[in-house]
């Protein structure tokens, strides 16, 4: 399985930046010259560690969603979740599962159901 499979693509880590959630990740996404890599802070100058954004993992994105989401394979390229509100199942899917509960907590934050200031910068 490749790296870029296991973590949120750039696309959703920009976003999950955007909205504030704090960039502290094992992993990033870093512009190096108008183009996006992946790799460990240690790997990065100063100045390219500005340029960052947290490539959250599975398990790192598992530990900020509540207890009531659920993720699952229903394809070989697909990933499921869902988020139960009350009386109401919210659903998103994704490539990698990184994917799907990145969408999940996006919505989440935006529709302001979680406690924001558990993930978000202070």
């Amino acid at each position: 399985m490749k790296l870029e499979d296991q973590v949120v693509s750039l696309e959703l880590a920009k976003k999950l930046k955007e909205l504030g959630v704090k960039q502290e990740s094992y992993l990033h996404w870093v512009d190096i010259h108008d183009s996006w890599f992946l790799g460990s802070k240690a790997d990065y100058s100063r100045t390219e560690q500005e340029r960052m954004v947290s490539a959250y993992t599975v398990a790192e994105l598992g530990e900020m969603l509540p207890q009531y989401f659920s993720t699952t394979k229903v394809e070989p390229f697909l990933w499921e979740g869902s988020v139960l509100e009350v009386g109401n199942i919210e659903e998103f899917s994704g490539d990698t599962e990184a994917d799907s509960r990145a969408k999940m907590l996006i919505y989440l934050l935006e529709n302001k159901l979680i406690n924001h200031e558990t993930i978000t910068q202070e």
